[in-house]
């Protein structure tokens, strides 16, 4: 492995393109053969919730391209009090992704070269 990446994701899956640039950066990176994680806070815990649909505009679902990258070998966590707070279960996620709290998020940091964070 060439290093570890970490990507913060906290936008929700509509407001801006976010979460298509972390997809994006993610694939780049493990094409690169660097080790890829990311954690999912705030809003951004609305992006893996599976019953979105991108049908009616022909489009993949962030869920669905998450589900993707966890099946590539990234690791994907969500924070449990911000889903909590929120109203989302972990039900609605696809199979794969972790759920966890700001402590995994701090050995995350510790064990990343690089840190991109998208609020």
């Amino acid at each position: 492995m060439q290093g570890t990446l970490l990507i913060v994701l906290c936008d929700s899956p509509f407001q801006y393109e976010s979460a298509d640039q972390v997809y994006e950066i993610a694939q780049a990176a493990l094409r690169k053969g660097h080790k890829v994680n990311i954690f999912i806070m705030m809003d951004g815990v609305y992006n893996p919730i599976t019953s979105q649909s991108g049908k009616p505009l022909n489009l993949i679902t962030i869920s669905e391209k998450l589900e993707d990258l966890i099946n590539k070998g990234v690791k994907v966590t969500a924070c449990r009090v911000c889903m909590e707070l929120r109203g989302v279960e972990e039900k609605l996620f696809p199979k794969g992704l972790d759920v966890g709290g700001i402590f995994d998020l701090s050995d995350m940091i510790a064990n990343s070269d690089v840190v991109i964070n998208f609020v």
